[in-house]
Order: C-alpha cells, then sequence, then structure tokens
C-alpha cells in the first residue's frame, strides 16, 4: 500500500501556505480538545479557536485560499468585524473549513440532533501529536527497554502461563526494536554536537551546548540510565536465557504459536513457528552486538567531551582582541622560513599602515642638555694591525658574547627571580644594572623557546623599574596552565 493511499493528496498543503503558522496553532488546539473531550462539537472548537488565537487569527491573509474554496464563507458568520470586515468567528470557520478539505478533520452530525460535531482521522491524530512532539520543551524520561525485556521474559518464565508466553514475547521484541533506534539516535546525536563545536566562538556558547543542551537531551536523559538504571551488561545474560530456552522447548514455542493464533496473528502454525524463531533470533543477535554498539558511543562521548574542554582551553588563552591578533600573526611570520618572511612582510605593508605612536606623561618634561667645550687634542693612535690573528681575535670575542649570555645563564637568572613564585610580572624583576636588563631582554625572547621552564604574557602598557622603560608583562611557569 502507498502512503497517499491513507493519506489525502494535499493534506500537508496547509503547512505549506502563507497562513501556515496559523494553522499548526489550529492544529495543537484541535489536539488540546481532543485530549480533553470525548466529543468535540464544532461550536465549542469554534470558541476554542477564538480563545487560544485571537490576535493571530487578525494577521490571516485569505485571500489566496478563499479563490481556492468551492464555496465561500457563510455571511452570517460575519457578527463582529475587524480591519478587513471579517470576524474572529468567521476565521475560525475558515480555518475548520481548510482543515476538513485537506484531510485533516471530518465533520459529522450527532444522532439525536443536528449539531455539528468534529472528528479525527486516526493518522490525523498520530500526525498532531508527532508535531506537537517536535515544539514539547518538557524533557522526555528515558523508556527503560532493556529492564522491559528482562521483566516481560522473567515474569513469563515464573508464571508458566501459556496466556503471557506470547505477550512477553512481542513485548521484549517491540522494546528491542525500540533499544536499537534509543541507540542510533544517541550515536547521531553525540555526532551533532560534536560536529556544532566549530561553530561556538566564545566559552559561553561551549558551556551552554554542553551543560544546557548535550548534558540534559543527551547524557543524563540516555546516555547515564543506559550505564546505570538500564545497564545493558547486567540484564543481557538472563535476557538471552530465557530466549534460549524458546528456542529449545518445541513444546513451548507450539503453546505460545496457539496462543497468538487464537488472537489472530498467524494463519498457519508454519507461519507462527516462523515468525517467532524470527523475533528470538532478532533479539539475541541484538544483544549479542550491543557491545560493540556502546563501545561505539563511548567513543563518541569521549571524543566530544575531550573537544569541548580543548575548545574552551582554546578560547580561553587565546587573545581575541586587535592586539592578540596582531602578536599570532606576527609571531607566525616569525617562525617562517627567510622567504617566506619576506613575502609574508611585503602582503604586511600593503594590508595594515604601521606607525609609531606615544604619549605624554610626568616623564615627557624636557631636559637642557649640557654643553662641554671641545678641547683640542692629539688623535689616539690607532694600534699595530694583526692581520694574521684577526680571524682568531674575531672568534674569541664571539666566543665570549656566547658564553656571557648563554642558554644556561639566561634560564639561572629567571629561575633566581622567580624562585618558588608561580608568576612574576615585570615591575618585580630586579634590575639593578645594565647586566640584568640585558638578562631581562633576552629572557623574554626565550620565553617563546619550547626548552624554557616559563612562557611570556604581554600586558597593556609600560613601568618605569629602576629607571628602565619596559613593558608591562608577566612570567608564567609553563606546568601552570589555569593562572587566572
Amino acid at each position: 500500500m502507498h502512503l497517499f493511499d491513507v493519506l489525502p493528496q494535499n493534506l500537508f498543503s496547509i503547512l505549506a501556505s502563507k497562513n501556515k503558522y496559523i494553522y499548526a496553532d489550529a492544529l495543537f488546539v484541535l489536539r488540546k480538545a481532543f485530549r480533553q473531550e470525548m466529543t468535540i462539537k464544532k461550536d465549542d472548537l469554534v470558541s476554542m479557536l477564538i480563545s487560544n488565537l485571537d490576535e493571530k487569527m487578525l494577521g490571516v491573509d485569505m485571500s489566496e485560499e478563499l479563490e481556492d474554496m468551492e464555496e465561500p464563507l457563510n455571511e452570517n458568520n460575519l457578527n463582529g468585524t475587524n480591519e478587513s470586515n471579517i470576524s474572529l468567528s468567521a476565521i475560525a470557520h475558515f480555518i475548520l473549513r481548510r482543515l476538513k478539505d485537506t484531510g485533516w478533520i471530518d465533520i459529522e452530525y450527532q444522532d439525536d440532533s443536528f449539531e455539528e460535531v468534529v472528528t479525527l482521522p486516526d493518522y490525523s491524530i498520530k500526525l498532531i501529536n508527532l508535531l506537537f512532539s517536535f515544539t514539547d520543551e518538557n524533557l522526555k524520561e528515558y523508556n527503560s527497554y532493556v529492564f522491559s525485556t528482562y521483566s516481560a521474559l522473567k515474569t513469563a518464565h515464573e508464571e508458566q502461563e501459556d496466556s503471557s508466553n506470547y505477550n512477553a514475547l512481542l513485548t521484549a521484541y517491540e522494546n528491542t526494536v525500540k533499544l536499537v533506534d534509543e541507540l542510533k539516535s544517541l550515536h547521531n546525536n553525540i555526532r551533532r554536537y560534536h560536529q556544532a563545536l566549530s561553530e561556538f566562538a566564545t566559552v559561553n556558547e561551549v558551556l551552554k551546548g554542553h551543560f544546557d543542551e548535550y548534558k540534559t537531551l543527551i547524557s543524563d536523559r540516555i546516555y547515564h540510565p543506559l550505564k546505570t538504571l538500564d545497564s545493558i551488561p547486567r540484564y543481557k545474560t538472563p535476557i538471552l536465557r530465557f530466549l534460549q530456552r524458546w528456542l529449545t522447548d518445541s513444546s513451548l514455542r507450539q503453546r505460545t504459536v496457539e496462543q497468538a493464533m487464537m488472537r489472530g496473528r498467524y494463519k498457519t502454525l508454519e507461519e507462527g513457528h516462523e515468525d517467532i524463531i524470527n523475533k528470538i533470533g532478532y533479539i539475541m543477535d541484538t544483544y549479542e552486538r550491543l557491545d560493540h554498539i556502546l563501545e561505539e558511543i563511548d567513543r563518541k562521548n569521549t571524543a566530544y567531551t575531550r573537544a569541548s574542554v580543548e575548545k574552551m582551553r582554546y578560547l580561553l588563552n587565546t587573545d581575541r582582541s586587535i592586539k592578540g591578533k596582531i602578536v599570532e600573526i606576527l609571531k607566525r611570520v616569525a617562525d617562517s622560513s627567510q622567504e617566506k618572511q619576506e613575502a609574508l612582510v611585503a602582503k604586511l605593508q600593503g594590508a595594515v599602515e604601521l606607525f609609531h605612536q606615544g604619549y605624554i606623561d610626568e616623564n615627557s618634561l624636557y631636559v637642557r642638555a649640557a654643553r662641554h667645550k671641545k678641547l683640542e687634542s692629539l688623535p689616539l693612535q690607532l694600534p699595530p694591525s694583526h692581520e694574521d690573528h684577526e680571524e682568531d681575535i674575531v672568534k674569541e670575542f664571539l666566543d665570549k658574547a656566547k658564553k656571557s649570555y648563554n642558554h644556561t645563564r639566561i634560564m639561572a637568572f629567571m629561575r633566581n627571580i622567580m624562585k618558588d613564585f608561580d608568576v612574576v610580572y615585570s615591575h618585580e624583576v630586579p634590575l639593578t644594572d645594565d647586566e640584568s636588563f640585558i638578562l631581562l631582554m633576552l629572557a623574554t625572547l626565550k620565553g617563546y623557546d619550547r626548552k624554557a621552564f616559563y612562557r611570556v604574557e604581554f600586558m597593556d602598557g609600560y613601568v618605569y623599574n629602576n629607571g628602565y622603560r619596559i613593558p608591562k608583562m608577566r612570567f608564567i611557569r609553563k606546568d601552570k596552565a589555569n593562572v587566572g
């Protein structure tokens, strides 16, 4: 049978029209009336539509749909007009007419009077409930499919009544099908939340996605119960044992098939035996492979959690300001090869205009330079040339310079400054002389070295330390990741 052999051809047309929002709300009002009353009177439903949708109904555009209707609205319904000279009652009747024409409702007369009542076809009830479930914000509890399967099979085993065997097997089969659907849905939802991480730009968005959505809707509702209350490893063995009894006991299967045939489930014994064995086989095969499915879900959950933490750590440690972005660009240029540096610098020159900027403060006061009288003196005599030893002298000078400010000395200088502290600010560094100032500059450059035990974090502005004007910065031990 084809889908539209059951559903009317134009059933969904109202949900694709201009007035789709008002029609959807009208269907939910219809659902509410159906749940409250056994018989829905048309006049009562009109009143409910007016009461629930009064303001929304004023914005309905009926021009196109009125042209498509075979009969115009009854003028008797125009009891009070709005801006378009059409009453709310007329609009409500128009909505019901459209619902009837598209097959969502039927209208009949009561047996003892000419009063009209609204009835809903079975497919309409199912579709309206499905549509409403998409908008329902109430959290749905996880159905314990594994425990329900175990309970049904255990009850049938203990009672030893033929009347309950088929019901137990059917319940176990249906719960197993729903369990597989739930696990697949869980797996796909974890992947969807994992992919959504790339779209988050702030820490708050990551936290909201994890705690307000993933933890509430996925982890607490489905994943956690599967690991605790509805534990598959806990109930798997007894479920398989009960089903194995069905496979080995031919008389039990015979009684189960006979019971099902009495209820009109099967036409022949052969059909019944085949279907029951298929159901038992499906349940057993499913529980045998559930461990693999759960392992895959665990991997997805672990990967998502790790990715969330890494995303938050990245956003917390990354300066998203203009200054931070410029620093990242300059770092990338500095780490590039010489050829790439020249090309990148050329692009930067064409993209941005850099200029020196200063400001006036209390240290900017003019100090008149002292004039010194130039004295005539004899020129200094050049030392004798040692061309043979010139290379040795240059090499000796470079070696002394390297030894004077080598990596070991710079690290020793920083260890002496930081001592037992995790963070040291630039104004706390003792700059007693030019030697310590030079070591501080070299230590700042070494802060980006992987071998350094600390890292450098620049701050806004400058400070004066013993007469030396240095940037505001702080030195942080690398093993201290979460320093505020």
